[in-house]
């Protein structure tokens, strides 16, 4: 069997490729509201295995994937908005109401997608409801104003096409 032809790699991507947009409206009619600030983010998706070893595996162990959870979490600075020094980014509250919330009532539509700018990938994008966290981090009085968050998925996430190539108004 050959050898596989190696291939260098190019620019590297920045962890600050992730976008996080908010539903503001509903699934029929979305309103689209970007969630601004962000200073760190991490998408996860967390199998659940099982066991399925036998003693036919000659002492080998087997694990067989039965469910996913998927969600993300990350921080965001807290800032009022250049139009409005008396409000804070709408996605931000979007997410802060929420998480005050319980059952529906903190289920948010999110999209998720990866932008490395004009000349980077555009190949990442999804899209599924999530319940949300919301906690200050507090601080010093020198301290500047964060917040952490995390995203819980509801069900399965839906692979999307990338919001960069949607072109309706």
């Amino acid at each position: 069997m050959p050898v596989t032809t190696k291939v260098p790699l190019g620019a590297e991507t920045l962890a600050r490729k992730w976008c996080i947009d908010v539903n503001a409206g509903n699934s029929d009619t979305p309103d689209w509201v970007g969630v601004f600030g962000i200073t760190e983010f991490k998408p996860t998706q967390s199998p659940t295995t099982q066991d399925t070893s036998d003693y036919d595996g000659e002492g080998w162990k087997s694990e067989t994937v039965t469910a996913q959870s998927r969600g993300g979490e990350g921080k965001v600075k807290r800032a009022s908005t250049r139009a409005d020094r008396t409000a804070y980014d709408p996605g931000q509250e979007i997410l802060r109401l929420a998480a005050s919330e319980m059952g529906l009532d903190n289920e948010v539509e999110v999209r998720v997608y990866e932008d490395n700018g004009p000349d980077g990938p555009a190949v990442e994008a999804y899209q599924g409801f999530v319940g949300v966290t919301w906690e200050p981090d507090g601080g010093g009085m020198d301290a500047i104003d964060f917040a952490s968050f995390k995203l819980l998925g509801h069900g399965k996430r839906t692979a999307i096409p990338h919001p960069a190539a949607d072109t309706t108004p």
